[in-house]
């Protein structure tokens, strides 16, 4: 919907309003169609707004009728009719027809710090209270929406990007290397970190209350599993009737709202359900050029995008990706992500800019499979790796386990899953692959330490719960993330009815037997969306979205990857060891080994200095390049 920022400096900045109004003109792509500005002797906030509600009266800031309350935020509120409807009752008087900014404002009247536990949506917002001297900062459950902070003496900084904070002047632009460290052992980073120094996310579910000498942070919400035993067809239904009311208001917008399409049962369904509500919208399908593609031709969905869009009868509009699609988006998708994150996102960044051109407002699938345990081949590795670590050792062992089956530790769970958040560089690779000079400034963190942590707090002893959290802790935010900037960075706003709370609720008083066997997931979603998509759909296997980059690395952009990854610009970049990385490109381009995801970080890694000048910048020589759509 929007971009924020703000400096709350209590009386120790003058300048502080024209630091935000520069702040939020770096994040105008987020807000193309209008801004504003408030400030007082303590704060100054800024905004920029991208018009998808209550077009005519949604200005922000927006104040209480005295002005003592000020509120920014980024975001949608979807129960904002009942809460208006419940507030009006308690005496509150609304200047708006339908204005989910101005539920905010009356809401933090009535409820304080209670408000962000009252929210269905996506949110980042900030209340300034002026009476009170105190500044609310809070980000809904799941961080769909981002928050950035960087502190300074005497104050805080926050915006909805990084590069919002670097233009304040109040924080360096500097990479923390641990924190790229990190993101080469999980290919993420993980507690609201980022990879620049001095600058972290607020966490999902959280929010901060600062007042003069004092601050106070609170999740408001985590994860917590409620596992009940249910009849199938009950479970069913119950889901069915939550996702249709999801889809009834996250379809609620005052411009025409589109869908993607990847063929996966999520975007399916999601298609499906909307296209009741609306026939006119267009679904969006993203299919790449397959010529010379070899095992990884089976990314590509076209067959099942197009089979829901004939079945439906929606309009479908598909974008052919050639192969040579990362070297004209690379640099363009780095500089909208601000730092490397997982997964090939310059395909998102493609597809949302053509959305865009149609469009403010998009509805996506994402998050389906991490609450519906979607992701089948690791449920069903953990459950049987957790049991396998439990079991003891010797004939003494062997015998007593004949007679009980061991119940796994957390330990052991962990074990089980640390493999799959450990790429793309193993621990066992570490000392190969960084040079001695940089790892003497990088720490010790290691993925082992992060999941530790993450092991202890989830609120469930199985093995499958604590995958489910540790994915929606670190994987699914990864994946918010990417998809929060890349279309912003378009000024396209990206819905995620999946993860409404009434969804997400209902998804974790699931049984496990409801979600999955450890051979079929989601298997409660199927039924539910059996009747909305084709049989082939319905019962289709999960097969991840993505381009065929192994291929493509080996043929049209191998001389892009090795340009970008010479080892001569390796060496004079200090990080990576270039023997070590020229080998792991070998092995890649000889089919000795699947490089992909190392190599993918290698080139957001080398676009990230380049793009934002750090550890060494481009070098003399720039080796990325954008090329806009035609």
């Amino acid at each position: 919907m929007c971009g924020i920022a703000g400096i709350l400096h209590f009386d120790g900045l003058a300048d502080a309003p024209k630091r935000v109004m520069r702040m939020t003109e770096s994040i105008r792509h987020r807000g193309p169609d209008d801004d504003g500005f408030w400030s007082d002797r303590d704060v100054a906030l800024g905004f920029r707004r991208l018009s998808i509600l209550d077009l005519e009266t949604g200005a922000q800031p927006m104040s209480n009728e005295d002005g003592a309350v000020q509120v920014i935020f980024n975001g949608e509120i979807y129960n904002h009719r009942t809460l208006r409807a419940e507030l009006e009752t308690c005496g509150h008087v609304f200047r708006s027809n339908h204005s989910d900014t101005e539920v905010l404002v009356h809401g933090y009247e009535q409820w304080g710090t209670a408000l962000p536990s009252r929210l269905n949506g996506m949110f980042a917002l900030a209340v300034w209270d002026r009476r009170k001297r105190t500044m609310f900062l809070a980000r809904d459950r799941l961080g769909i929406k981002p928050m950035y902070l960087a502190d300074f003496p005497g104050g805080i900084a926050f915006a909805s990007e990084i590069r919002a904070l670097h233009r304040s002047g109040l924080v360096e632009q500097e990479a923390d290397t641990e924190r790229v460290f990190e993101y080469f052992q999980q290919q993420n980073v993980w507690a609201a970190r980022s990879m620049f120094s001095g600058i972290r996310l607020l966490e999902p579910g959280s929010w901060l209350r600062i007042e003069p000498g004092r601050r106070e942070q609170t999740k408001f919400w985590n994860v917590a599993f409620a596992r009940r035993n249910q009849p199938m067809a009950q479970a069913a239904g119950a889901l069915r009737e939550v996702i249709q009311a999801a889809l009834a208001r996250q379809a609620a917008a005052d411009v025409p709202v589109m869908v993607y399409l990847s063929g996966g049962i999520d975007s399916s369904a999601i298609v499906a359900g909307a296209y009741r509500l609306d026939p006119g919208l267009r679904a969006y399908s993203c299919i790449f050029d397959l010529e010379g593609v070899g095992d990884d031709r089976g990314v590509d969905e076209r067959e099942f995008s197009r089979s829901v869009a004939h079945y439906l009868g929606v309009e479908h509009i598909e974008l052919e990706l050639p192969a040579d699609s990362l070297r004209c988006s690379l640099a363009a998708t780095i500089a909208a992500l601000e730092e490397p994150r997982m997964g090939m996102a310059y395909v998102n960044y493609r597809i949302a800019e053509l959305v865009s051109r149609d469009s403010k407002v998009v509805l996506s699938g994402c998050g389906g499979d991490e609450i519906l345990a979607g992701y089948v081949g690791r449920y069903g590795v953990a459950g049987d790796r957790a049991a396998m670590l439990s079991r003891p050792t010797g004939l003494i062992g062997w015998l007593r386990s004949l007679l009980s089956t061991p119940k796994p530790t957390r330990e052991t769970i962990r074990e089980a899953i640390l493999p799959m958040f450990s790429y793309p560089l193993l621990d066992s690779e570490l000392d190969q692959a960084f040079t001695p000079d940089f790892r003497r400034i990088a720490g010790d963190y290691r993925t082992r330490d992060g999941l530790d942590e993450l092991v202890r707090e989830c609120p469930s002893d199985s093995a499958w719960d604590v995958l489910m959290y540790a994915d929606l802790k670190t994987y699914l935010h990864g994946l918010l993330m990417v998809e929060d900037k890349v279309s912003m960075a378009h000024g396209l706003e990206t819905r995620v009815p999946l993860l409404d709370n009434e969804i997400m609720d209902l998804a974790l008083s699931f049984g496990i037997d409801l979600l999955t066997d450890g051979v079929t997931g989601k298997i409660a979603f199927r039924e539910a969306i059996r009747d909305w998509v084709p049989p082939e759909i319905a019962d289709k296997p999960k097969m991840g979205f993505g381009p065929p980059d192994a291929s493509w690395y080996r043929g049209r952009l191998q001389p892009f990857v090795r340009r970008v990854l010479d080892p001569t610009r390796i060496a004079r970049r200090g990080v990576f060891q270039p023997s070590f990385i020229a080998n792991a490109i070998e092995d890649h381009m000889s089919k000795r080994a699947n490089r992909l995801p190392l190599i993918w970080s290698m080139l957001s890694f080398e676009a990230w200095c380049e793009s934002f000048n750090v550890l060494g910048g481009d070098l003399g020589e720039a080796c990325t390049q954008y090329q806009a759509l035609t």
